[in-house]
């Protein structure tokens, strides 16, 4: 359908983050495929007082409509076949009043949450109520999806984390990868600490992040540029479960996220800790995805310091990994997951990506048989 019309409104204005980065580019990858009207949200400082009074009253009653969030008004001005409001968190949705004729101009609409914790029900109940306006909720953990389907009354699909491959798959995948190991974001202390003495030993070049408060990126671009090219001279790369050392707010859900797939895509063997789900499984169903470590720190420096020594094995698994990420884990793939919901058939943008994927699986393919 070549002349769908798709509107997505988006925070990137609004939230700068780095782990907004991600989301940001799924918009743009949208873009590619489809002809986009993109609806950038914009809060100038001077109304925060109206933000902050409508988020007050979110957590409290659905009278939180009523209050206007202070965001510009951005109405889509046009009838379009599909509206997606693109959010991290359900608070995002506060700034939804800023389109005014979403509900009246589009045929179908959707609401992608990255993050939607159980925690979420309990601090923004009327809030989470509202995403009822919405013909269908995509929800990025699995563990959410039939909590939020049972109080909006509506259908709510697992499009899961995932990476622009055309930007994070390597050049030459036998390069030399000058970074052993990259353990991005949040770290487990007694881990950290065991790698740091081993790796120095061995003369290695241990990238991690040492930053207390989340960074901001002053362009989402450069930021996923500048990951991608970090990845792709890792030979490692360190992968956990989602809000790692903040169990209040993860109230016992462990799940997976874009990390888990960005390490795949740049071609570097991922280690670390993975749930034992069968959302997990279903993802990853080949045994190298990850190398799943020890929980002894000590045990699990070891395994690293092994992987290390194995080059041959390294480069098995990178071809291997990199191959089913582009078979499963672009974000082509999630975008046909929504679609697929409503009915809607693939753009010719969407048959193209999907065939260079398809060519560069066939390459990898033959490069391993051939090795």
């Amino acid at each position: 359908m070549a002349d769908r019309q798709v509107a997505i409104f988006s925070q990137r204005a609004i939230r700068t983050d780095v782990s907004r980065c991600s989301g940001y580019e799924f918009e743009d990858v949208i873009g590619e495929l489809e002809p986009v009207h993109l609806i950038v949200g914009q809060r100038p400082a001077a109304r925060e007082t109206l933000y902050r009074a409508r988020r007050w009253t979110a957590k409290r009653s659905g009278l939180f409509e009523r209050i206007p969030s202070g965001t510009k008004a951005a109405p889509i001005g046009r009838d379009v076949d599909l509206f997606g409001c693109m959010i991290q968190k359900p608070v995002e949705l506060l700034a939804l009043d800023a389109v005014s004729d979403w509900q009246r101009r589009a045929k179908f609409s959707f609401c992608l949450l990255e993050e939607l914790w159980w925690v979420n029900f309990e601090e923004y109940p009327a809030l989470i109520k509202s995403l009822d306006k919405f013909d269908m909720i995509a929800c990025a953990f699995e563990s959410s999806c039939e909590r939020v389907s049972k109080l909006t009354g509506r259908p709510a699909v697992h499009v899961p984390g995932a990476a622009d491959l055309m930007r994070f798959m390597p050049e030459d995948l036998n390069r030399d990868r000058r970074i052993e190991l990259y353990y991005m974001g949040r770290k487990r202390d007694a881990l950290h600490a065991a790698l740091q003495p081993m790796l120095r030993d061995r003369g290695a070049f241990y990238l991690y992040d040492s930053a207390t408060r989340p960074p901001i990126a002053a362009d989402h671009v450069v930021h996923r540029d500048l990951l991608a090219s970090l990845i792709n001279q890792s030979l490692l790369f360190m992968v956990d479960y989602g809000k790692l050392g903040s169990s209040d707010q993860a109230s016992g859900q462990i799940i997976w996220g874009p990390r888990h797939v960005e390490g795949l895509a740049g071609g570097a063997v991922q280690v670390g800790y993975a749930p034992d789900s069968a959302d997990y499984a279903q993802h990853f169903d080949w045994p190298e995805a990850v190398e799943r470590l020890s929980e002894n720190p000590a045990e699990a420096a070891d395994q690293i310091a092994r992987l290390l020594d194995a080059p041959a094995e390294l480069a098995r698994r990178r071809r291997i990994n990199l191959a089913h990420a582009m078979e499963k884990h672009d974000w082509l793939h999630r975008w046909a997951l929504i679609l697929d919901h409503f009915g809607l058939s693939e753009s010719p943008a969407m048959t193209a990506r999907r065939a260079e994927l398809a060519q560069r699986i066939s390459t990898l393919t033959e490069r391993r048989q051939a090795g």
